[in-house]
């Protein structure tokens, strides 16, 4: 980017702060710092960076286990949201959390899920994107405090972002080394988004998931059904809950805690429930056989943003991604994890006759790799898809990839091409399973 460029830019995001600002009322002294955590799911690990020109303070952010384009943004802190458009920051949000304390966010994938009222710390608010004048998908990050920037803290610590090296921006405005890269953990583990369901046989028309203990709210989800009864696994804020339709969607918590990210998947293998998490960078294998006991199945070192799982023989079959290859463990050769060789960055798992059959998300496309053929990769043509969001099924011999773009569930089968469609239904994830001929999806 030319230092023209940046000038301008910086100029745009200036006045923006300064527009967000009007009606604010009096400037006062800050009351004190809300405790802010890193605007994205709980246990997702971004880079945190900034360059010369940019303004001091200012943080680019950039997912480290995949593609940024899609992913979803969280409030950093609770407090009154406003939204709207500019040509540098293109569609943005921005918190009043009181006392003085302000957070916007740039470059939104579309507009924000909310332009006014309240939101909680941990809130979706929009996805990350690379709308206005950006050079990539990234999310712009500021603090203010009583108008003025400042360095912004996550989980009580300094991001560690101060000065851009440039002395003809502010407010430091000196001339120096600019703040190293760093990558951050989330905390941001609170939260979850309002869970939906939609399936074939009504349009996709979108309904929420809502019981007697009040709606079903999560950062992830996972789906099975067991004679013919829908049952949900959620994870929110690290714990895990289940809600089956016989029971009027009544979430109630399995005991499972201390799950990170947004990996979360489940099974059932001959009535056995049983659910699969990441903790420690470990997946963790629960069943309702004994009692949501969360038993660590020596799978380490694996991304806590994607795992699969299917059922084979009375076999179960793990998938996860470490170091950005899909890897393969089962439960009868003791959960021993074999590099596939596919590399990506989601997965998602399903089973035509004895072939297991994997869907790969890698750099925007999605891959199929299957056991009979030696995992060899070949590209679906589908393309432009969020990186680690990726849902399968078989229905009656056809198979089917549920992905994220541009906020929509997108469905393609092996019936039409794999032609990606738009299903109308909204969300940053999404689940899937189908019950006598229907395909049902739930998205949060």
């Amino acid at each position: 980017m030319s230092r023209r460029l940046l000038r301008a830019v910086t100029g745009v995001c200036a006045l923006l702060l300064a527009v967000s600002a009007v009606g604010a009322g009096p400037a006062q002294a800050a009351g004190p710092m809300p405790f802010f955590q890193l605007p994205f799911p709980c246990g997702e690990t971004w880079r945190l960076a900034t360059y010369a020109g940019h303004d001091d303070y200012d943080i680019d952010m950039t997912f480290t286990g995949g593609g940024s384009n899609g992913r979803m943004i969280l409030a950093a802190a609770g407090g009154t949201i406003s939204a709207g458009w500019s040509s540098g920051g293109g569609n943005y949000a921005v918190i009043d959390h009181g006392g003085g304390w302000r957070t916007t966010y740039m470059h939104l994938l579309q507009p924000a899920t909310r332009s006014s009222g309240w939101v909680d710390g941990g809130t979706p608010i929009g996805w990350v994107g690379s709308t206005g004048n950006s050079t990539g998908p990234h999310l712009h990050y500021e603090v203010t405090r009583d108008g003025g920037k400042t360095e912004a803290y996550f989980n009580g610590s300094p991001s560690g972002i101060t000065s851009d090296g440039s002395a003809s921006t502010g407010p430091i405005y000196v001339s120096g080394p600019v703040s190293p890269a760093r990558n951050v953990t989330s905390a941001n583990c609170n939260g979850g988004q309002q869970v939906y369901e939609a399936h074939s046989a009504n349009g996709w028309r979108m309904l929420p998931v809502s019981g007697g203990y009040g709606p079903v709210t999560a950062s992830a989800t996972a789906a099975i059904q067991l004679n013919g009864v829908k049952i949900l696994y959620s994870s929110k804020g690290g714990q895990i809950f289940e809600a089956a339709s016989n029971a009027g969607w009544n979430n109630l918590y399995t005991g499972i805690s201390g799950a990170q990210g947004t990996a979360l998947a489940a099974l059932n293998l001959n009535g056995e429930k049983l659910v699969y998490s990441v903790v420690g960078g470990y997946i963790h294998e629960a069943s309702s056989n004994n009692g949501w006991r969360n038993l660590n199945t020596g799978i380490g070192g694996v991304s806590n943003s994607s795992i699969a799982v299917i059922g084979l023989n009375g076999v179960k079959y793990l998938y996860s991604i470490v170091g950005g290859y899909v890897h393969e463990a089962h439960s009868a050769n003791g959960w021993r994890n074999l590099n596939t060789g596919v590399p990506g960055s989601g997965v998602a798992a399903i089973t035509v006759g004895t072939t297991k059959i994997l869907y790969v998300v890698n750099g925007g496309s999605v891959y199929e790799a299957a056991s009979n053929a030696g995992w060899a990769n070949n590209w679906t043509g589908i393309s432009g898809v969020s990186s680690a969001t990726i849902a399968a099924a078989n229905l009656n011999g056809e198979k089917l990839i549920y992905t994220m773009a541009g906020g929509y569930v997108h469905e393609a089968s092996s019936n039409n091409g794999w032609r990606n469609l738009n299903s109308g239904v909204t969300g940053s994830r999404t689940s899937v399973l189908t019950i006598n001929g229907v395909k049902y999806l739930y998205s949060n």
